[in-house]
């Protein structure tokens, strides 16, 4: 047949489509203002949405608690801890809040520590 043909056409969201959406969590946060949101990250907890962990980040769950974040580029997070590390880690809630703590991080102003456990040999 030529002409008057009809293609149907379904289109999947891909997983990256759920990279930045809010989803409920239990968020361990141990500070709050308007401007930082620090929050103990949990080892296990993938920070950022990339390739086989597009959901349950805990980007995710910073966008359910704090819906503005969405406005923020990388929703305010600045650095991150690797999945099975946890730690505590600065949130900006301010585009203002977010360059000061990247400058900070590039200037060396802040301090990290890190500590570690082993077990065995």
């Amino acid at each position: 047949m030529i002409g008057g043909e009809f293609i149907t056409v379904t289109v999947r969201s891909s997983e990256e489509s759920l990279a930045f959406l809010p989803e409920k969590m239990d968020l361990d946060i141990v500070y709050e203002d308007d401007t930082v949101i620090v929050v103990n990250k949990s080892a296990g907890l993938v920070v950022h949405p990339a390739a086989g962990n597009w959901s349950g980040t805990l980007l995710n769950g910073l966008l359910a608690h704090c819906p503005e974040l969405g406005q923020i580029p990388r929703a305010g997070i600045v650095h991150r801890l690797d999945k099975e590390t946890s730690g505590l880690m600065v949130v900006a809630k301010t585009l203002p809040a977010q360059n000061s703590l990247v400058r900070q991080l590039q200037e060396r102003t802040v301090k990290r520590i890190y500590r570690a456990v082993a077990n065995g040999v």
